[in-house]
């Protein structure tokens, strides 16, 4: 664990690289998180890759309309690509290319 992380959950295996973000969330086991990611109020399932500078998940604080704001899911063996932001509420089942 290299990176910042607070108020959340972290399996066994998991890589939060420097620079990374990780807040009031649930990381399981094998997942990578690289650096300049956020992951914030997100469950994330076992061996999933968050790569640099993702944005997963969303603080209620910044919703306008609470009815739009919950968790964040992130399936198994899902990888989040460069760049890539995914909102508030989002169940992701499948791999997102990066952002060019």
């Amino acid at each position: 664990i290299d990176g910042d992380v607070d108020y959340s959950i972290l399996f066994s295996n998991v890589t939060v690289e420097e620079g990374a973000v990780v807040k009031y969330s649930i990381v399981m086991p094998g997942t990578t998180i690289k650096k300049g990611a956020v992951v914030e109020y997100a469950i994330v399932a076992e061996n999933a890759v968050i790569e640099e500078n993702a944005h997963v998940g969303e603080s209620p604080e910044k919703i306008d309309n609470l009815d739009d704001w919950g968790v964040t899911v992130i399936g198994e063996k899902v990888t989040i690509g460069k760049g890539v932001g995914v909102k508030a509420k989002e169940m992701i089942a499948e791999d997102i290319k990066e952002v060019k």
